[in-house]
């Protein structure tokens, strides 16, 4: 059973958007200019023709020189009744403070040597203290800044959390781009939407995207080979991973041409994220019961949409298999590529992809008869 995804009514939904891309005094922070492109655009595209959020009810605060000017239209939010939806966003420098709780940056906000609280700065404990009096069913913050993943737990209490990374991470942005990396990827699915997904795009199917989309597009980093960018963290309260933020431009889409290549770039991702690397010598399990329920629903779609014959299908069909006998069904793998197989020797001259079927069908045969670890 799939949960259907809650759009907020129209008219209680409030958005505050903060990026902090500028500083200045002595000390001052590396300066991020995405933040402030970002935090515009987010803007755009949560209040756009797509977005939940009302152009009047959504409010964007670029390069704050004090604290006033975050949390004083916040708090005129939080005062506003009848609410089904708050959201904070912030990008910019995260910094830690005492006890190592997140700090958000401000214009004006340097660093402390000594290890005690980043001054002048905005202790996201405040924000969310101030969140959690407003009568809204459901609060959301999206944070885009290094060690985002602090504010999970007491700091969050009873807030929906999506952050850029975790604890002891630093969010990366590409310093030629026009977005942070986080923020960037969060805006291309709103702009490009999921083949797959509902007709609303809601917070759990964003991070479940931007887990896979993250890690395995390359981030700038200096002096290193280029890897993925740090993976985002969710913290769910009741129901909120429901709650949609914009329409979903590609919905209905998922049985095309560019569905399917869509679809199938995304298995592709997923796919990279089942085999080991520097950063996660030992994967994440459930990724690939995952890879296999989306390769399952490409294969099929593929084939009737496109036809048995066509080579994409074959080509998801086979991978599809192959990553079956991986997790652990080498009878599975045998049963359908030994279909694949009778399909492709139904052609009067022998098709390209035939060899490397059949080798297939020949080595998971193998292990299937030699009595390997079979799943159940």
């Amino acid at each position: 059973m799939t949960w259907a995804v809650w759009p907020p009514a129209p008219g209680a939904a409030y958005a505050l958007l903060v990026g902090t891309g500028r500083h200045v005094g002595p000390k001052s922070l590396t300066r991020i200019p995405q933040a402030v492109t970002t935090a515009r655009a987010l803007g755009a595209a949560l209040s756009g023709e797509r977005g939940v959020f009302d152009a009047r009810r959504t409010t964007v605060v670029l390069d704050p020189a004090d604290t006033r000017q975050v949390l004083d239209p916040l708090r005129r939010m939080v005062r506003e009744p009848d609410l089904d939806l708050l959201l904070f966003s912030y990008c910019g420098h995260g910094l830690l403070g005492r006890n190592d709780r997140l700090c958000l940056a401000l214009t004006p906000t340097r660093q402390d040597d000594g290890g005690g609280e980043p001054s002048p700065a905005l202790p996201f404990a405040e924000v969310a203290s101030l969140m959690r009096e407003s009568s809204a069913r459901h609060k959301v913050a999206i944070l885009d800044c290094c060690f985002s993943a602090r504010a999970l737990g007491p700091d969050g209490h009873g807030i929906h959390l999506l952050t850029a990374c975790g604890r002891t991470v630093k969010a990366l942005f590409p310093p030629e781009g026009t977005h942070t990396g986080f923020t960037g990827e969060l805006l291309r699915i709103l702009d490009e939407g999921l083949p797959d997904g509902p007709r609303h795009l809601a917070l759990s199917a964003l991070y479940d995207r931007l887990a896979v989309v993250l890690p395995t597009t390359p981030a700038p980093r200096a002096g290193i080979i280029p890897t993925g960018y740090p993976a985002p963290h969710q913290q769910t309260v009741d129901g909120s991973g429901h709650i949609a933020l914009a329409l979903n431009p590609a919905h209905g889409t998922q049985r095309t041409p560019a569905g399917l290549r869509a679809r199938a770039a995304f298995a592709q991702r997923l796919k990279n994220l089942t085999e080991p690397s520097p950063e996660t010598p030992v994967p994440d399990p459930a990724r690939l019961p995952q890879l296999l329920h989306v390769l399952a629903d490409l294969a099929r779609d593929a084939a009737e949409v496109l036809g048995p014959l066509d080579d994409f299908s074959i080509d998801v069909r086979r991978n599809h298999a192959v990553m079956t006998g991986i997790a652990g069904f080498p009878d599975q793998a045998t049963a359908l590529l030994s279909a694949l197989v009778d399909t492709l020797r139904t052609k009067p001259s022998p098709h390209r992809a035939l060899p490397k079927a059949e080798r297939a069908l020949a080595y998971w045969t193998r292990e299937h008869s030699s009595g390997g670890p079979t799943r159940t």
